[in-house]
Formats: structure tokens, C-alpha cells, sequence
């Protein structure tokens, strides 16, 4: 099940008890499994078609209504399409409207370079008022929904298209993928589990490493995030991002130190097609490149 699924589902259950809860969708609801919703609440979604910029124009005046529209499509053509609606009609309104980006980042595996968002995070941070997630699990995908229709503003859930496994831990904006370490890898969405994958290997190592895992990225959660930095000596970022505007200009700008090298995006890439273990081969983003980086980097042999 692709990830963005499991939003769908969870707003099928919510939607049971919250009337104000509408979908609608940029005629990709199969590719993403927002179809679930339009089989179970038919009276309340709303088959957009391929006009990103009415939907959300749309979402906005139904939010304004006092409804709590979500809009699906993907990140590629949600973020980039219909930013000036994204930006006049959510951000300086304050409108409640929830932005849902599928096959975000750059393992789109055969959609190719048009269907890949590889700097969804730079251009939807750069928005005032608009909160930024990055689920990397099904827990996770529960918690921000849930989290989400607490507030009244705008915001944008970011998925890949890739399936993922979920993570240890109880759901929230920011932990510790199992025990505290000295050495932290940062990581939201699917590059969590890659990140995971390189923090084992480097214990492996003797390197006493681990994983801390966004789910929230706006507002950044400041305090929540220090206390998870006691008593570490290091952070590495892994990112399934262009460097330009990911999470390392995130957390730089909120004034943490990163180590290099930045793992991410090749800065002058505009996609590829593959499965996700090529790709990350490919572009030297794997667990193992990851953790022989930084085991040389330390000094340590692999």
C-alpha cells in the first residue's frame, strides 16, 4: 500500500464522526488510494480533475465555509502547480485547508523526472503559516491527522511513493528511532528507514550511533528537538531532498550545527527512473554508502 493510502484510510474513519471532513482529488485517487474515501464518503469528495490550481481555490472557499478539506494529488503537481493559490488562497488566509503531496523526493521509480518533487520542502517552508510533515510510518500517518485537525491553519503532508515498514516508538513531532547515541542522523519520511539502515550498520562498526526522526519540520519543533540532542557530540543529515532548502538549511536556519557531508539530492539533479535500491545506489544514498562515509569521516574502517 502506498503511504499516502494510509492518510486516505484514516480519514475514512475520522470522517465517520466528523462531518466537516471532505476530500478532493487531482484524478490520481488510484494512485494513492484516496479512492477509499471517494467508495465510503461519495457525498463528500470531490474528483477535482487535472486543474490543480481550482482545487485548491476550491478547498479554500469550502474551508471558509467552516468545512476541513484535505486535497490529494502529487507532491510535483500539488506543490508546484498550484503555489500562487497555495500561497494567496492558504498561507496569507490562514484557510484550514490540508495539502496531502504523494511520490515526493527522487525515488519515483518508473514515473520519471515530471512526476518527482525534489524541492517540495524548500518552496512549501518558504510560505508563512502553513505547517510542514513528513510521516515516515503508518503510526505516524495517524498521529499528524490527528494533530492536524487540532489546529485551524493550513498545512502540507508530505509522502513518497514508496511503501515503507513502520518504526519503534510512540508517534511524535520529533524522537529517537529506539535509544539515545552519541552520533545522530537526522531524517523525516522515507529516508528515516534509510537512515536507520546506516545507523546499524555503523554500530556494527562500534560507532555509537542513531536515528532522530522528524515528523514535524513547520514551525520546527525547537524545544522538543534539543531535548533529544543531549549529550550528542554530532548530527548528519539524511535527506530525501535537493541540499537547497531540505533539512539541512532547516535546522541550520533554526541554529544547529550539521557535520558534512550532507546526504541528499545531488544538487544538479532533476530526477531519474529506477526502483529505490537503484537509485539510491546510484546516487550513493544507501545505508552502506551512508555509513562508510561517515565511518571514514570518523576515522573507522568498514
Amino acid at each position: 500500500m502506498r503511504p499516502a493510502a494510509h492518510c486516505a484510510q484514516t480519514l475514512v474513519e475520522r470522517a465517520g464522526h466528523d462531518p466537516r471532513i471532505w476530500v478532493l482529488d487531482g484524478d490520481l485517487a488510484d494512485s494513492y488510494g484516496a479512492d477509499r474515501f471517494a467508495s465510503t464518503h461519495p457525498e463528500r469528495f470531490l474528483m477535482a480533475g487535472i486543474a490543480e490550481q481550482s482545487m485548491v481555490s476550491t478547498a479554500a472557499g469550502m474551508a471558509a465555509c467552516g468545512l476541513r478539506p484535505w486535497v490529494f494529488s502529487f507532491a510535483a503537481f500539488l506543490c508546484f502547480r498550484a503555489y500562487d493559490q497555495i500561497r494567496v488562497g492558504l498561507a496569507q488566509t490562514g484557510m484550514p485547508v490540508t495539502l496531502v503531496g504523494s511520490h515526493s523526493g527522487g525515488c519515483g521509480g518508473p514515473n520519471g523526472k515530471s512526476h518527482q518533487a525534489l524541492n517540495d520542502i524548500a518552496v512549501m517552508a518558504s510560505l508563512p503559516n502553513l505547517d510542514i510533515w513528513a510521516p515516515g510510518s503508518d503510526a505516524d500517518t495517524r498521529f499528524v491527522v490527528d494533530e492536524v485537525m487540532k489546529t485551524n491553519r493550513p498545512a502540507y503532508i508530505r509522502y513518497p511513493r514508496e511503501p515503507w515498514g513502520e518504526l519503534p516508538g510512540e508517534p511524535a513531532e520529533c524522537r529517537w528511532i529506539g535509544q539515545r547515541h552519541r552520533f545522530a542522523l537526522v531524517s523525516c519520511g522515507l529516508f528515516t528507514h534509510v537512515a536507520d539502515d546506516a545507523a546499524e550498520r555503523l554500530r556494527a562498526l562500534d560507532i555509537d550511533a542513531g536515528v532522530i526522526h522528524l515528523t514535524r519540520l513547520a514551525p520546527f519543533p525547537t524545544a522538543a528537538f534539543d531535548a533529544l540532542l543531549n549529550g550528542v557530540d554530532g548530527i548528519w543529515i539524511v535527506d530525501d531532498h535537493t541540499r537547497f532548502g531540505g533539512l539541512a538549511d532547516l535546522l541550520r536556519s533554526n541554529g544547529y550545527a550539521i557535520r558534512e557531508p550532507v546526504f541528499s539530492w545531488p544538487a544538479n539533479w532533476s530526477g531519474d527512473v529506477g526502483s529505490t535500491a537503484e537509485l539510491l545506489r546510484r546516487y550513493h544514498l544507501s545505508g552502506a554508502d551512508i555509513a562508510g562515509r561517515i565511518a571514514a569521516d570518523l576515522g573507522r574502517g568498514t
